[in-house]
């Protein structure tokens, strides 16, 4: 496995990834968004050097906000999203921040208790923030200190 520095070339492979492994992923035009200076995005790469997932984020002074992660949903269960999420909080030390932030839909178990074994705790709550199939779903707010 290897990982590497996004570039606006992967974005349609990203989208791909994004659009199977979400029922409401991102538009191109977001993934597009993300390289202005303050983001910064990777990309983990298997033996072929194909794409299986990657995570885009943001740091503004001493703060870090992770925007997406996302595992091809034929890669998910093999630890992928752990090794993308230690990437990006030694990432965001090495650029200086000191505390993170993320959102995450209250109906993501999985990634909430990722996010808990690295130290994330609920802060808050957005009520009714992501469509759902229901409707409206919460986002719950985490942070963590680096």
């Amino acid at each position: 496995m290897k990982i590497e520095l996004l570039s606006p070339h992967d974005v349609a492979a990203v989208l791909q990834i994004e659009q199977q492994a979400n029922l409401y992923p991102w538009q191109q035009s977001a993934f597009l968004s993300s390289f202005a200076d303050s983001y910064f995005s990777y990309k983990l790469l298997d033996n072929s050097g194909s794409i299986v997932g990657f995570y885009i984020a943001q740091l503004i002074l001493e703060q870090l906000e992770l925007f997406n992660i996302c595992v091809a949903q034929a890669e998910q269960g093999k630890g992928y999203g752990r090794i993308l999420l230690q990437h990006f909080l030694q990432e965001g030390a090495a650029r200086g921040a000191s505390e993170v932030f993320l959102e995450v839909r209250s109906s993501n178990l999985a990634a909430i208790a990722l996010y808990q074994r690295y130290g994330f705790t609920k802060t808050g709550l957005r009520k009714g923030y992501y469509v759902s199939s229901s409707g409206k779903e919460d986002a719950l707010l985490m942070s963590c200190i680096l």
